[in-house]
């Protein structure tokens, strides 16, 4: 199973404000064809979140998702949104077993920054995909709770120049196929 972490994120590493406010994003006035969102979001099967990630997505108010299988981690009760297909777990592994009963084969880990070290820590993100933005912000939720992107160990690690921003490409180390332990 491949998993991508694939997130936007300032040239300082982070995702977000401190208050998972991601406004500064539309700063960089970017179309949907210069990121390759919809063509990264038609390989993936399912996706991945955190608690705080989903927060966000509930008040922004639409589900932007389509009826693919959603992981959310939390330990907490949710109200579900209109239109998700959504799978409470309460730990990673539940994430992996539930998405290869499932058959998927791509899964995209939307953020945030604790839940991506979680897989990192165990071994379970094959692929990071970084649209680097030329803003800093300072402070905010990093790429990474508990990691460096430059520690990460790599296979292969490219950088396109893109209108506007940098697209960072990292083929992990160690990405065999990930199965249900």
């Amino acid at each position: 199973m491949k998993i991508t972490y694939y997130v936007a994120a300032s040239l300082d590493g982070f995702i977000a404000r401190a208050d998972g406010d991601v406004s500064w994003l539309d700063e960089m006035d970017l179309g949907e064809d210069e990121t390759d969102l919809e063509e990264f979001f038609s390989t993936v099967d399912g996706l991945i979140m955190g608690r705080n990630t989903y927060d966000f997505i509930f008040n922004y108010g639409s589900w932007p998702y389509e009826n693919k299988p959603t992981w959310v981690c939390t330990s907490r009760d949710l109200q579900p949104l209109e239109g998700a297909n959504l799978i409470v777990v309460g730990n990673i592994d539940d994430v992996i077993s539930g998405a290869a009963s499932r058959g998927c084969g791509h899964l995209w880990l939307v953020g945030g920054g604790q839940l991506a070290s979680a897989f990192m820590a165990k071994g379970l993100i094959t692929n990071v995909s970084i649209s680097e933005m030329p803003i800093e912000l300072g402070a905010g939720i990093p790429l990474f709770s508990d990691h460096r992107l430059e520690d990460i160990a790599s296979e292969k690690r490219n950088v396109i120049e893109k209108k506007g921003f940098r697209q960072i490409e990292i083929i992990l180390e160690n990405n065999g196929d990930i199965t249900a332990g």
